[in-house]
């Protein structure tokens, strides 16, 4: 007789996990979908610090187990699941966790506020760092490299834009 198979540590803080954000997801009306490319740990660390004095909190994972959580959250209890019996007596439907669960894609996190979003916004933008370029980077603004002198060999300029070109954009 096989005995209860004792969850290893990466399991627990997964299972803590689905339960947190979908607790969160409940528990607030507004989400806001931040794009976390470039952003350091140091940043989020006070941005989180930040949105805690605002009654908001952030929260980062795994695509796959944010739609998971947010998809059985959102799927109504049967009397053959485990945890029938907790689920049934608060279970209602969220029409706004399919919207979210649609938002999913990329490197996407989820501020959660009940208060007003500009505050989470004001926030967000105290908080923005410039990053130096990196190669295959897309830049945010329009960028202008004036005319002169490169350092470079004329072999190494054929990534610039040739000005004269119709067809390429400058």
């Amino acid at each position: 007789m096989a005995g209860k198979q004792k969850k290893s540590a990466k399991r627990v803080k997964k299972e803590n996990y689905w339960f947190r954000l979908q607790k969160a997801v409940n528990d607030y009306k507004n989400v806001l979908f931040i794009d976390a490319d470039n952003v350091s740990s140091l940043q989020v660390l006070k941005i989180r610090a930040r949105l805690r004095e605002i009654n908001a909190v952030m929260i980062m994972g795994k695509n796959t187990l944010m739609k998971a959580s947010l998809v059985a959250a959102n799927t109504e209890p049967k009397p053959s699941d485990e945890d029938y019996e907790e689920r049934k007596a608060n279970w209602t439907a969220n029409s706004n966790i399919d919207k979210i669960v649609n938002q999913l894609k990329g490197n996407i996190n989820l501020i959660l506020s009940n208060g007003d979003l500009g505050e989470v916004k004001q926030v967000l933008d105290e908080e923005v760092r410039q990053t130096p370029a990196k190669a295959g980077m897309i830049a945010p603004d329009n960028v202008l490299i004036k005319p002169g002198p490169t350092g470079l060999d004329p072999k190494q300029t054929a990534f610039f834009p040739d000005p004269s070109d119709p067809n390429q954009d400058c």
